[in-house]
Parts: structure tokens; C-alpha cells; sequence
């Protein structure tokens, strides 16, 4: 029996009917293999992300502060992969030790690890992200730095913060166990935002160098006056809020010139660069050292009282009289100060008022004995000796 013969053209007209089809825009949106609730679902998504994205870029912007940037953006970029475990490290320059900034809870020891220790701490000793798979059993794993925001990760993601070569930090993402690792394709997500971290990151930085080079003085490193305003205005409100004390010590090194005269300006600036770093020794980390102009220097002392003011100023002039400056450069000189204190609110209220009563304590000291300290309308006597 001969093979069925069909109609002439059926076959050509098949072809083109299948070509069609495949032209059609709606064949190509929904393909077979894929139903519509899943590309939907797709999209979704994908608006999700965008709109991450676009958070991400404002938020990039939205500060010049660089621990508040990391962890707005630690924070936005663990919701782009859905990751509610995750981390911010920072690296402490002066150590090469590196601590946990977020989350706070783990932040607040300030717990310094010495770089290379554990995963988080070889990714910045490399400065190379990395996506990890079980890290419980990587031999590099450290429970007391990589098991501080889960004990049971199931996978992990690190993310290096660059700046010109250097190793900022880190952004370190968490899947814990039982939970869906992370994807290949979540990984290179977090990392295509890696550049704009490290824009961001620069920004910060040099806003806050532009900063400190405006109040900060270039010989002694000290505050200079302009952030005197600054901090005073800022310690005034918060002592009248919380109803404390507010002291300011004005001093003058004594004798300055005779140090110009006799061994040149060179010596001199040498001198108040070492008698800046000597101040520094005698406050606390709240306190404030500024240098005012020349070698007149101010002390702002919060939460302090005038007969504590006195107790520390008596104590930095003690060790001044028996400190050595220059000894580096066999020159051995030793100077004493003039100091003056006024306290918030009973020597006065406002920036003004307060320079302007420790100002003249000091002076009395000045045109008296030297070497000494005056606490504005203090029943106290003037506390010095002939220098």
C-alpha cells in the first residue's frame, strides 16, 4: 500500500504557521517551559531590586559620614539577597587590628583581632571577597571572629571596602544553617556594588580630611580656635539639658619668648609642638584640647566642676614643672604655665562669657606669680610659686 500523500502545500504552510508563531511577542514573553505566574513573580523581583538600588544610591549620598554610610548600606544590601545575618568590620589603622562596627550589639566591646585571624580576617588581609559554602568546615573558620553573628553558617559572603589600594573594611553576609545557601549569582549582586561602596567610602574620607584640616592646627595637631565654638557651643546645651558642670581652662606658657630668643623660632615651634602632645597626656578622652593662637592654649572639660577643674590643673602643672621638652634634640628646656578656669553656670552662660572669665584668672596668674592656676571668683587663693 503507497504512503499517504498529503494535500500540495500543507507542509509549506506548516513551516510558515511555526515561523509565526515563533514572531509573536507573546510566544516569546511566556516561552512554553515558563508559566506566567513565574514571570510575574520574576518581575516582581526585579522591581524589588531596582528599587534596593536606587535606596542603595541615595543613601550613598544622603551622608558624609563614613560609619553611617557602611551600615545603611550593610543593612539595604542584606535586604537585596534577603540575608538577615550580616556584618560590618573596620580596620584600625594605627594597630592593623580590625573590629566589629554592626551589629551593634557585638560592636559595643570593641573586640580588636589582629588582621588574617579567621575567614572575615583573611579576606582583608587579601583584600579579595569571597563566597563561602559551609565555612564551619573551612580550615581558615574561627568561631570567635566568624562565629560572632551566627555560630552555624551555612554559607558566606565577604566583601572588601576599597579605597586608593587600601583595605578599609569589610561587608560579610551570613546564611544560617538549615537556610538556602547563597548563589553565585547573589554574590556577584553584592559585588557589582562594591565600586559605588568605594566611591562612597572616598567621598566620606575626604570630607572628613577637608574637616579636619579646617580645625585642626598644623603645628601641634590640637584642635585650633575655630573648633573652640564648635565644642562649646555643642558641651553648653548638653550641660544645661542634663543640668551639669562645664569647665574651661585657659593657659599661657610662661616665659615663651625667652625660648625664641635664645634658641630661635625653629626651637620655639619644635617646643609647642612637644608642649601640645604633653596637654594631651593630661585630659581625659572627653576632653578637649585646643590650641587658641601663639602658645596660649584652652582646655574644655566636660561634666567637670571648678574644684575638680582645680584638682586636674593642679596635677598637669606638677608634672609640668618636672617635665623635660626637647630632649631629643639635647636641648633639655623646661617651662612652666599660667592657667586660669571658669565654670558653667556660675562664671557665666554663654561661649563669651566663659573665655572671657578664664581669660582673666589666667592673667591674674600671669602678672602675679607664673606658674600657677586661679579659678574665676573662687573662694581658693591662687595656687603657684615664682617660676
Amino acid at each position: 500500500m503507497g504512503k499517504k500523500q498529503g494535500r500540495p502545500g500543507s507542509g509549506r504552510r506548516r513551516t510558515e504557521t511555526k515561523l509565526a508563531q515563533t514572531r509573536d511577542p507573546r510566544v516569546l514573553t511566556f516561552p512554553t517551559h515558563i508559566s506566567e505566574n513565574q514571570v510575574i513573580e520574576e518581575l516582581r523581583e526585579t522591581v524589588q531590586k531596582l528599587r534596593i538600588f536606587d535606596s542603595l544610591g541615595k543613601t550613598l549620598t544622603s551622608s558624609l559620614d563614613l560609619s553611617e554610610i557602611l551600615k545603611m548600606v550593610v543593612e539595604k544590601l542584606g535586604g537585596l539577597v534577603n540575608c538577615r545575618h550580616f556584618g560590618l568590620v573596620l580596620m584600625d589603622e594605627a594597630s592593623s587590628e580590625f573590629c566589629y562596627e554592626f551589629p551593634e550589639e557585638i560592636a559595643e566591646g570593641k573586640h580588636g583581632f589582629p588582621l588574617g585571624k579567621g575567614i572575615i580576617g583573611r579576606s582583608l588581609e587579601r583584600g579579595k571577597g569571597g563566597l563561602f559554602f559551609r565555612p564551619l568546615l573551612d580550615p581558615a573558620f574561627d568561631a570567635e571572629v566568624d562565629g560572632l553573628v551566627t555560630s552555624h553558617p551555612e554559607s558566606m559572603i565577604t566583601l572588601p571596602i576599597m579605597s586608593r589600594g587600601s583595605v578599609l573594611g569589610l561587608l560579610v553576609f551570613f546564611t544560617e544553617e538549615g537556610y538556602a545557601a547563597f548563589t553565585e549569582s547573589q554574590f556577584r549582586l553584592l559585588e557589582t556594588f562594591s565600586d559605588y561602596v568605594t566611591i562612597a567610602v572616598q567621598n566620606a574620607r575626604n570630607y572628613k580630611l577637608v574637616q579636619e584640616l579646617t580645625i585642626s592646627d598644623d603645628l601641634t595637631k590640637l584642635y585650633n580656635s575655630r573648633y573652640l565654638h564648635l565644642v562649646l557651643d555643642r558641651e553648653i546645651v548638653r550641660s544645661e539639658r542634663y543640668k551639669e558642670n562645664l569647665s574651661i581652662v585657659f593657659l599661657d606658657i610662661d616665659n615663651f619668648k625667652d625660648v625664641n630668643d635664645q634658641h630661635g623660632h625653629m626651637v620655639g615651634s619644635n617646643l609647642l609642638k612637644e608642649f601640645g602632645d604633653f596637654l594631651l597626656t593630661c585630659i581625659r578622652t572627653s576632653d578637649c584640647a585646643i590650641r587658641y593662637g601663639g602658645d596660649e592654649f584652652v582646655l574644655v572639660l566636660p561634666k567637670t566642676t571648678k574644684k575638680e577643674a582645680l584638682h586636674v590643673v593642679s596635677r598637669s602643672l606638677e608634672s609640668l614643672r618636672s617635665h623635660v621638652f626637647l630632649k631629643g634634640r639635647h636641648l633639655n628646656i623646661r617651662v612652666t604655665a599660667s592657667f586660669g578656669i571658669s565654670t558653667l553656670p556660675e562664671d557665666g552662660k554663654t561661649i563669651d562669657q566663659l573665655i572671657s572669665a578664664a581669660d582673666r584668672a589666667m592673667y591674674t596668674v600671669k602678672k602675679s606669680s607664673k606658674n600657677g592656676v586661679l579659678a574665676y571668683n573662687s573662694p581658693i587663693t591662687l595656687i603657684g610659686s615664682k617660676a
